[in-house]
């Protein structure tokens, strides 16, 4: 081997061994220690903790005009929505530990009539996982399939619909957005490793207790770390990213179950962005300018 040939091996030989330090170090970083809130600065933020939610309009129902409901799909996977998934404070692991904890009352669906106990959410984010144990501590091939019970990460929701009415105020002349509910969306998983469509969790109303719980929990701001959000503001402020799903009709049927959409993803998006300008049409035509 000559000498440029050893040089070459050489160089080859540590671009490699950087290569698998760099991948190795990835691979065991924990990005839920990283502290990137600014909590060890020059100083104290206690704002949003402290922090109470902008109280909302009062509506009587002789002042709405107009009401049409919607329920809108948020996926914290666009790179609008991707403060959801902060790793320091991510909103699934906000709403599921307060789930979990019982300090937020789970409905089974979107009527928030019938909620799930504790014993029974547990119950519902557990599934049975198929695994083999051994008998033989000295004999690994001596084994048995057994199921065992898991329960589901917060990581794996990353997707939100909220159900909210677009009220015509007449009385104060404006068209805006009331949340009512909103539901972290799962798949639900079986022994066999199968798993099913995805389907809410729950339902969570958008009361005083989830949005004081959501105002003082801070959320990561992009463009200014000395202005925190919360994520009531990023709620009420409208700044996420979505495509509807749902709007109010006789059937009570989501766009992509009606016969015309069943096969048509694609289709059921172009419906909902005519929901959505067919919205911003009425707003329009309500005043003239």
């Amino acid at each position: 081997m000559n000498m440029h040939t050893l040089k070459s091996f050489h160089i080859k030989t540590i671009l490699f061994g950087i290569v698998c330090w760099t991948q190795t170090a990835e691979a065991q970083i924990d990005y839920s220690d990283f502290i990137t809130s600014g909590e060890h600065d020059a100083y104290y933020k206690p704002a949003v903790r402290e922090r109470q939610p902008v109280a909302l309009t009062h509506l009587r129902e002789a002042d709405v005009a107009y009401s049409h409901r919607v329920v809108r799909c948020i996926d914290a996977r666009q790179k609008m929505n991707k403060a959801l998934e902060w790793p320091r404070q991510p909103l699934s692991r906000v709403l599921f530990t307060a789930l979990w904890e019982g300090s937020l009352t789970p409905y089974k669906n979107d009527s928030l009539h019938c909620f799930y106990n504790t014993t029974d959410f547990h119950r519902r984010c557990g599934y049975e996982v198929q695994g083999s144990v051994s008998d033989d501590p000295d004999d690994p091939d001596n084994s048995r399939d057994t199921l065992y019970w898991a329960y589901l990460e917060h990581s794996s929701i990353r997707k939100y619909w909220v159900l909210e009415d677009w009220i015509f105020d007449a009385k104060h002349s404006v068209f805006k957005p009331r949340i009512i509910a909103i539901a972290p969306i799962f798949r639900p998983q079986f022994a066999n490793g199968i798993t099913g469509p995805e389907q809410p969790l729950c339902w969570i109303p958008m009361d005083d207790k989830l949005r004081n719980m959501m105002a003082r929990t801070e959320m990561f701001n992009r463009y200014n770390q000395a202005a925190r959000m919360n994520y009531d503001d990023f709620f009420q402020m409208r700044m996420f990213d979505s495509y509807i799903l749902f709007e109010s009709n006789v059937f009570d049927q989501f766009i992509a179950h009606f016969e015309q959409f069943e096969n048509d993803a694609e289709g059921a998006l172009l419906e909902g962005e005519r929901i959505r300008n067919d919205l911003f049409v009425f707003e329009h035509d309500l005043w003239q300018f």
